[in-house]
């Protein structure tokens, strides 16, 4: 007898460009490292590696082809050495030179959503909802699997591997670009398995175990049943939210700190740019997007191609009104003969706070800043603060960031897939590691790093923040207190405005207690502060979007908040002391409580900060 077993499938298609070219191996990178140091023979080379002569003489032969390895002659005979540009990549820690043969491919797979497995499509019988409600009034006998509790994960970053895995079948090929026009998701269709006698004809020969298992299971019920329910059986999304260290070497004047600086780094960042910019404020204004026009004209003009994006959704007056900025700015874009064809402008708000940039470099490395600074919005007269990171691996995560806020049409969106394509070759590149440590913190990885910076905090524990809401004391307030509680930590919390339903006699009453407590909590006046920070002791700051004393992270759309951490020696104290220069009351003396007794600090001095 012979029955129909009708499992429910995703089924994705697009059009890739594969990149197709032999990459280097640890044998060629070894011979390269050798000839750095010393000229060597062929046969001095052979000996020293243990390798066959005709292999050592294809791998110098090779790297000759692409300019990094030279000859030099002498009396003794020839010898091959490291050119000047095989030791500069070597040196920085840089990969060596590929140049692949590109090449598109129609490609289709579906997912299997009982299990989670995944085939090409050519390998399935696939029938539509429509067929199989035909086929089931015919009378032929079909039993239909209804999944519940759970389906395969169907992230952009989920399917961008499955497509990975799909679309190239040799060890040299990679997906290089996606056509987003070209990419349908079908959610409507059924995978067919025959079952004759009890024995499954149709599953691809790389079903797993737990499919095989369900057929056979499936296939034991009466057809009377017609409807078999499963429970989802397979993966569950599991991307990861956890910080990911990246050891390298930290220059401290890569946090950028002040109003005015923030243009310059910008500015600088824009003129390094070589063909690339995507950036992420989460505000918008017509009038500052043209003063900063020049700058991005001469980047555009240079061929560099500019993605902006925003975040703004608080409430729907105030998404509207940046909407309506962000349709002004795309008029101005496409009015200007510079700008039109190289700035887009999404006109969707990605509803994150999120403030970041992401460029590429002549030299391919990429550049990233993460930090406070609304880039299309800000005046600049503001204290903000941004770090700017070198590091690729971290570079990476920043790509991931915009990934996952622009990824919502999955493998539709053509940011989002150059984003994650960007970020898994940037994870690939090797980079020059060191005593210091960075990492990207994402939603509630904040609350955690707070809570952490307080335990660990000997001397010194001080937040910034923009606004002080109904949130501060779970967000900063508690966190400074246990600082404060132990002997000879200075706890120190600065805001600059109040929002929500607190006013400033709550604010003034909040001082007071929190000065009770052993708790500097001082507003800034004169000089605003929009930066966010978190600086404890003298090696850990964290600069972010999130204002530490007024908000919470959304558990659901971590992408929402983004800061960096950054830990090298004497990071945090030369922050600190710049921020001393510009708010004095950082470098007061703090009486801290003695034995878990709670003094009372000296009155409140009512003067603005210079």
């Amino acid at each position: 007898m012979t029955i129909l077993i009708a499992i429910p499938v995703y089924r994705l298609s697009c059009t890739v460009s594969i990149e197709r070219g032999r990459l280097w191996s640890v044998v060629d990178e070894a011979l390269l490292w050798a000839i750095s140091r010393v000229p060597t023979s062929i046969s001095e080379l052979a000996t020293m590696a243990s390798l066959p002569h005709q292999l050592v003489i294809a791998s110098v032969a090779r790297l000759m082809r692409f300019r990094l390895v030279e000859i030099e002659t002498s009396g003794s005979g020839i010898a091959f050495r490291a050119s000047q540009l095989g030791t500069q990549l070597l040196t920085n820690g840089e990969a060596l030179p590929f140049f692949p043969k590109r090449y598109p491919k129609r490609t289709s797979f579906v997912v299997e959503r009982a299990t989670g497995d995944v085939f090409a499509s050519a390998t399935v019988q696939l029938m539509s909802r429509k067929k199989l409600d035909r086929e089931k009034q015919s009378g032929r006998p079909i039993l239909s699997v209804i999944v519940q509790d759970g389906e395969p994960p169907m992230t952009h970053e989920a399917n961008l591997n499955r497509l990975s895995d799909i679309a190239t079948r040799r060890w040299d090929e990679r997906v290089a670009t996606i056509d987003a026009r070209t990419a349908a998701l079908h959610d409507h269709e059924f995978m067919i398995v025959r079952v004759i006698d009890g024995v499954a004809q149709d599953l691809p020969e790389n079903a797993g175990e737990d499919l095989r298992s369900l057929v056979a299971a499936v296939a034991a019920h009466p057809l009377a049943e017609q409807q078999i329910r499963v429970n989802y059986a397979g993966p569950r999304d599991t991307a990861s939210l956890e910080p990911q260290e990246h050891a390298c070497t930290f220059e401290p004047d890569d946090i950028i700190i002040g109003g005015s600086a923030q243009r310059t780094c910008l500015e600088t960042l824009f003129a390094q740019a070589h063909s690339r910019i995507v950036l992420h404020s989460t505000f918008l204004d017509a009038q500052r997007f043209a003063t900063l026009a020049p700058m991005i004209q001469a980047a555009c003009r240079r061929g560099v191609r500019l993605d902006l994006l925003w975040g703004a959704e608080k409430d729907e007056r105030t998404e509207a009104k940046n909407a309506l900025e962000a349709s002004k700015i795309a008029a101005f874009a496409r009015a200007d003969r510079d700008l039109r064809g190289r700035v887009f402008l999404h006109m969707n708000s990605t509803g994150s706070h999120a403030k970041l940039i992401l460029l590429d470099t002549v030299s391919g490395d990429w550049l990233a800043s993460v930090g406070s600074c609304n880039w299309l919005f800000s005046p600049f007269r503001a204290v903000e603060l941004s770090v700017v990171l070198r590091h690729q691996g971290a570079v990476a995560d920043v790509a991931l960031a915009l990934q996952r806020l622009v990824g919502r049409r999955g493998l539709a969106d053509d940011l989002a897939n150059e984003m994650a394509i960007v970020g898994r070759d940037l994870r690939r590149r090797r980079s020059v590691g060191g005593s210091d440590r960075v990492s990207l913190l994402f939603g509630e990885a904040h609350d955690r790093e707070i809570r952490l910076a307080s335990h660990e905090a000997k001397r010194r524990f001080v937040v910034g923040s923009n606004k002080l809401g109904s949130t501060s004391r779970p967000g900063a307030l508690m966190q400074g207190e246990a600082a404060a509680q132990r002997t000879g930590v200075q706890a120190i919390i600065l805001f600059t405005d109040t929002t929500g339903p607190l006013k400033n006699r709550h604010a003034r009453d909040m001082m007071e207690e929190a000065r009770g407590n052993g708790v500097l909590l001082a507003r800034t006046k004169e000089i605003p502060l929009h930066g966010k920070f978190l600086a404890w002791d003298d090696d850990d700051v964290v600069v972010t979007s999130l204002n530490w004393a007024s908000a919470s992270a959304d558990p659901d759309v971590p992408w929402n908040e983004i800061g960096v951490r950054v830990h090298a020696p004497g990071v945090a104290s030369q922050v600190v002391g710049r921020l001393e220069a510009i708010f004095p009351m950082l470098a007061s003396a703090l009486p801290q409580p003695q034995d878990g007794y709670k003094g009372t600090l000296p009155p409140a001095q009512d003067k603005p900060a210079a």
